[in-house]
């Protein structure tokens, strides 16, 4: 299976949330709500001029998902040029790991594709790089409180301003 027909197979963010629990759903408007950008940060992500597609690889029940992919789920507001296909994480470990030649699949596993569906930046995975330089016990309740919800925003404006 190749990156086109994997990301032809993924849902919207609403759509796959709406596979989750209520409790799991119940989590993204307050993860939406503490997501804070600059308004430089929210005028590169809005005058990015070319097609964006993120092919995700996650699961509605985890934590780092649904705190990361929703800030992506903003820069596809914040852009038309930008879309999203989410599959799950078996179909990425299955599929997706194969095709990139990555040893750990670890999720949200983010790739961003052009619109030929070609890797067009490098992967976003499972945390910001910032969370990544400490050891995960000592920051967790900060990062789950949100905290590092700017980090993805300098992340993923990174990964896509290559």
């Amino acid at each position: 299976m190749d990156i086109k027909t994997l990301y032809s197979a993924g849902m919207n963010f609403e759509a796959f949330m709406g596979t989750g629990i209520k409790s799991e759903r119940d989590r993204i408007p307050k993860n939406y709500s503490r997501i804070v950008m600059t308004q430089e940060q929210i005028d590169k992500v809005r005058n990015i001029g070319k097609k964006i597609n993120f092919l995700v690889s996650g699961e509605p029940w985890c934590m780092d998902f649904q705190l990361n992919v929703t800030v992506l789920k903003k820069f596809c507001e914040l852009n038309a040029n930008f879309d999203m296909a989410i599959i799950t994480k078996a179909r990425g470990e299955k599929f997706l790991k194969p095709i990139l030649g990555v040893e750990e699949f670890k999720v949200p596993f983010i790739v961003p594709l052009s619109q030929e569906f070609e890797i067009c930046g490098e992967a976003f995975i499972e945390r910001p790089k910032e969370v990544k330089k400490y050891i995960y016990e000592d920051v967790k309740m900060d990062y789950l409180k949100g905290e590092y919800l700017k980090c993805t925003v300098e992340d993923l404006i990174e990964m896509i301003s290559e």
